[in-house]
């Protein structure tokens, strides 16, 4: 299967599809959830003070069958977005370096390990959601210890794609507006300084010295915040894909198939 975008000036309008509802679908999908998860789960007494965890939020039912559905459909989009955004900044790349550009090639590189970094992160999210921190009949300790390897796994994998996000905008000067540049930066420390904090301090505080509330309660709004600031990097690329169409098809040996009728000989990225 092959995912093409192109810009929305080209005369393959109607044979596209707009990447921004998409991008914009994506991003109002985990805080709904999540809003909703919450409210069951603090209504009806399966989460209280100080574990507001996100993942305590989707912990007993109906709650886990709304959080599953909803996280595990971001978590397919996500890289699935970061797959045109690669698809356009390799083009950036071709245009602002030129192949002669001492960091052509490295660019190139970090480019393409950034989309895995993303479908890393879709992986451990689809994970977290997959096995929940359960303590309803069935759960164990076990099933606890998978469900802290898949969130460790997506925040790493969150955490580096911010970073290396940040990393592309510093060589490719043209890439987004000077506002868009200054919020990936942001996020991009926020978010490793937020991964730091919550999965090597707080970890070695639990173990030395034990949990208070508080603490437990910090780190709990932490872990919200640091969801909030990975997917908010996503907003900074709002403006970009409004000019920017995708289509899916599948090649065979002797022909190609596509949900729209169109030329394999357009000009795409």
């Amino acid at each position: 299967m092959t995912i093409a975008s192109t810009s929305s000036s080209t005369n393959l309008d109607e044979k596209t599809w707009k990447s921004a509802p998409l991008l914009i679908f994506m991003l109002v999908l985990p805080v709904v959830t999540f809003i909703t998860t919450y409210a069951i789960s603090l209504s009806n007494g399966k989460q209280q003070y100080p574990y507001l965890f996100l993942s305590v939020s989707i912990e007993s039912k109906p709650a886990s069958c709304i959080g599953t559905f909803g996280l595990s459909l971001t978590c397919l989009l996500a890289p699935f977005l970061a797959f045109i955004r690669y698809s356009y900044i390799r083009k950036e790349i071709q245009s602002q370096l030129g192949s002669g550009h001492d960091d052509y090639e490295i660019t190139k590189l970090w480019n393409r390990r950034n989309l895995y970094l993303a479908i890393a992160a879709g992986l451990g999210g689809h994970g977290v959601s997959s096995f929940q921190s359960t303590t309803e009949e069935g759960g164990s300790r076990a099933l606890v210890g998978i469900h802290l390897i898949f969130a460790t796994w997506f925040f790493a994998g969150g955490s580096s794609y911010c970073f290396v996000s940040h990393w592309l905008d510093k060589k490719l000067p043209l890439l987004g507006t000077e506002k868009e540049r200054m919020w990936r930066k942001f996020f991009c420390y926020g978010t490793l300084a937020q991964f730091f904090t919550i999965c090597v301090f707080f970890p070695f505080i639990v173990f030395f010295f034990g949990a208070s509330d508080e603490l437990i309660a910090v780190m709990s709004f932490i872990e919200i915040t640091m969801l909030g600031t990975f997917m908010s990097t996503y907003i900074t690329f709002i403006d970009e894909f409004k000019n920017m169409r995708y289509r899916i098809m599948v090649f065979h040996s002797d022909r190609h198939y596509s949900l729209h009728e169109t030329d394999t000989s357009a000009n795409l990225m």
